[in-house]
Formats: structure tokens, sequence, C-alpha cells
């Protein structure tokens, strides 16, 4: 739990799981998707999680290397940082990457193609060779490797949720230039958020969506977004002292507000005011001091940081999970996926819902315990570089 910017660590936990259900809705429950979309549309906008995970990166990162960088000497450099940060994102990202071309080399070994269900035959995918669907492109690999596939058109292949991670790299190289808005209250450090809300609205305006994973405007979201996460850090630590800080009202209704605005088909204004609301509730969040109440516990308590801390892993292994696991089921067992995708009972639904997040839960305590830490630690070892107090927190 971190005491300096509380809450942040639970927000994660509670983002990547609502981005499993976006894809969820593709892979496992197909069936329904409609039918809950005709209810709300939370899950349908999970997609939106994702910005929610850059705005936070810039606050975390201006909060852990901020001041490291804008010293005289720096007590930080630009190559150790880019390690600290490739040891922290990499080492499981390569394992799934390398998991997944492993399954396609045994499917190329044992004539397998593709199948990810209802949806993907009515799309024509179904049967695809391996190394020849548009998530396991071959000519894919080169830029998955480097992690920087989403300058490409290739966002979305091999470990699809990774397309954010490409974008995560490319912040981490503009880092030095950037970092000056979450230290300084210069005039221009003022025009961050305009300028970052401009390069969304362009995109929401001239796609009609913020749901960009590739190219040009998939970087501009990403980058926006973390500049907004490192022009708030300030505005943090200026605002923790403030008498709304100590009641539970304020964060209550920002923590409820984007799921509210959630229900809703997303139009760009209305995008655009979801992603104020996720400044908005960061804000708030980062700034909780020790005090004690029911909201607190409720949402910054052991379970949710527990959460908080398996999030990276639970976001790079539901891609394996979801879509690969449909796959090996339907490989070894086809009757069950062709009984599955009949089902109409909701109760089913939920119920292989929560064991599919039970089982991605349970692996993502494994890898967290016994693959990202330990990898981590060692190749900082090897890189001899001591990490910052807080660099868990990234």
């Amino acid at each position: 739990m971190n005491q300096s910017l509380p809450l942040l660590t639970p927000l994660r936990g509670i983002a990547a799981l609502m981005v499993v259900l976006f894809h969820a809705r593709l892979l496992l429950f197909p069936q329904w998707m409609e039918s809950i979309a005709g209810h709300t549309q939370l899950i349908e906008n999970g997609y939106l999680w994702v910005d929610l995970f850059f705005i936070l990166s810039g606050v975390v990162l201006a909060h852990v290397y901020g001041e490291a960088f804008t010293r005289t000497p720096r007590t930080v450099s630009y190559g150790r940082f880019l390690w600290l940060r490739l040891t922290r994102v990499y080492p499981l990202y390569l394992v799934t990457l390398l998991l997944l071309v492993g399954w396609e080399l045994y499917k190329a070994q044992h004539g397998v193609g593709f199948y990810a269900g209802p949806l993907f035959k009515m799309w024509g995918w179904e049967g695809m060779p391996p190394f020849g669907s548009p998530f396991t492109p071959a000519e894919a690999l080169p830029s998955a490797f480097l992690l920087l596939q989403v300058v490409t058109d290739h966002g979305l292949t091999w470990n699809f949720a990774a397309w954010s991670l490409s974008v995560e790299w490319i912040s981490y190289l503009l880092f030095p230039l950037l970092i000056p808005l979450a230290v300084t209250r210069s005039r221009w450090s003022h025009l961050a958020p305009l300028l970052a809300l401009t390069v969304l609205a362009f995109i929401v305006h001239s796609r009609g969506t913020l749901d960009v994973t590739s190219g040009a405007l998939a970087v501009g979201r990403g980058v926006s977004e973390f500049v907004l996460g490192l022009w708030l850090l300030p505005r943090v630590k200026a605002a923790k002292g403030l008498p709304m800080m100590k009641h539970d009202l304020p964060l209550l209704v920002a923590f409820v507000l984007p799921f509210t605005l959630m229900q809703f088909t997303m139009t760009p204004p209305l995008t655009l005011l979801l992603i104020g609301s996720y400044v908005l509730l960061i804000w708030i969040a980062a700034c909780q001091g020790n005090r004690q109440s029911s909201l607190l516990r409720l949402l910054d308590n052991p379970f949710t940081n527990w959460l908080g801390d398996l999030s990276y892993s639970i976001y790079l292994l539901h891609a394996l999970v979801l879509l690969t696991g449909c796959e090996l089921i339907h490989y070894l067992a086809p009757g069950i996926t062709e009984w599955w995708y009949g089902q109409t009972n909701p109760l089913l639904g939920v119920v292989a819902t929560l064991l599919m997040l039970a089982v991605l839960i349970g692996l993502s305590f494994l890898s967290y315990n016994l693959l990202e830490r330990p990898l981590q630690r060692r190749l900082r070892r090897l890189g001899k570089a001591r990490q910052p107090v807080l660099e868990q927190a990234g």
C-alpha cells in the first residue's frame, strides 16, 4: 500500500479486471453480449479503462522519478531510468509472447487452425492457419519483440493487450522531455492539459471513438494521457491539505462518476468527460491522508491492494487465458465449446465468468511471485542498478 499516493494501487486492479471483462464479452460470453449491452454499456466501454492506466502511469512515474530527473546533477540517468522501466515491463511480456509463439508452433505442427468462438467464425476468422490470423501474423513478430507494435499496423497482434505497453514504452522514451510538467508551475505547464485534451478531442472527433490501438493516433492517445498524469502530480501535492479531502463524499462522487458515465453509449463529448472524471478520481484518491472511514476501508484494503499488485500480470495474462484457453479447449474437447456457445442461461454466464476470473487471478498470483518480481530483481542485479525506494509503485 502506497501511503504517499493512496488508493492508486486498488484503482489499477479495478481497471485491469474491467479490461478483462471487455475482452471476455467477445470470447467467453458472446451469446449474452447484445443483451448485456441493451441494459448497460459498462462492459462495452471497457476499453476506456486503459486510459486510466496511462494517467496513473504519469502520476506514479512523476512521483517516483520527478525530483531525481530534475536535480543537478541527475541522481538517475536516462539510461538507468530506461533499464529500470524495461526490467519492470518487459520480462513478463516476453514470457507471454514466447508462450503465444510456442502455441502457434504447436498448432502448425499438428494442423490446428484458429478458433475463438461464434463471433470470430461469423467474421470469417475460424480455421485460419497458424501465424496467419489477424491476431498472430508472422510479420508482426519483429515489432512485437521490440515492443513497438503500436507504431505499425499491428497494434492488436500476439498479446493483443500489449499495444498499450508499447505506448507506455514510447512515453518512457519521451520522459526527460515531459518531466518538467510534473515539477514546475510555469505558465507553459498550465498549457499541458489543454494540449493533451486537444489531441484527445481530435482523435475522438476524427474517429468517433477513442478506441485506436495502432499508429500515430494511438501513440497520441496514450502519451497525452501520460502527460495529464505528469501535470496532475503537483496539483495532488498542493491539494492534500484541503478540507474536502478529509471527507468521504468527494471520494464517493469521484469513484462513482466514471462507472455512471460508462453506462451510456460513448459520444465524443462524453468520452472527453470520462477522461476528465479519471483525472478527478486520481486527484482525489491520491490526496487521501491517513484518515479512517468505511469507504476508504472498502476501497483501500489488503485485498484491493493485492489485486492492484497483480494487475500487471492480470492484464498481460488475460489474452492467453481467453484466446489461447478457448483454442486449447476447442482442440481438446470441441464438444464442450459447441455446447457452451449454445447456452442461454445467464446464470451460467456469471458462473463461467467468475471461474475464468478465479483462474486468471490464480495464474497472476503465481506469475507475480514466480516470474514478474523475481525476473525484475535478477535483471536489476545484472544491470547493477539500485531501484528507487518507491519503484514498486510503478
